[in-house]
């Protein structure tokens, strides 16, 4: 993993550990897609890499929570709880029908868009990553082809 749970929560982090590893898991997916793997052999990784799993790690669970059915209460690391409340109410597939919160549309959209190509991911990794290198000197986000790749 390129962040730990402990790392993640001096951070501020507030998911769970069973939480934090589904979202960091896919965090680091993403981090892969776009660095063409070349994070993989690395035994320590950088502050930029580890900010960069952080704030994917928001994106994430702010999309899954839009996405999700009803509303979600998560308890946060000190006790406090918040609820979110997703985009979809309740769905039935017999009928084809499907209630909706009352949420603004932007609020839906605005969220989505952080997966469409050019929006928030992207970004995201852009911001933490652009001038960053793995262990063996290469640049993350060179779009071409090392030598020995």
């Amino acid at each position: 993993m390129y962040l730990t749970y402990e790392e993640y929560q001096n951070m501020g982090g507030p998911l769970t550990e069973a939480e934090f590893e589904n979202y960091a898991f896919e965090a680091q997916t993403i981090i892969d897609w776009y660095t063409f793997n070349r994070l993989k052999k690395d035994t320590t990784f950088s502050e930029d890499v580890k900010r960069c799993v952080f704030a994917l790690i928001k994106l994430v669970k702010l999309k899954a929570d839009t996405m999700t059915l009803g509303s979600q209460t998560t308890v946060l690391s000190d006790g406090s709880t918040v609820t979110t409340h997703a985009a979809i109410a309740s769905q039935s597939n017999d009928g084809v029908s499907i209630s909706y919160n009352s949420m603004g549309a932007s609020e839906i959209f605005d969220s989505l868009a952080a997966y469409k190509a050019g929006g928030e991911v992207e970004a995201t990794v852009q911001r933490y990553l652009n001038s960053t290198l793995n262990e063996a000197g290469r640049k993350l986000l060179y779009r071409g082809v090392y030598p020995d790749e």
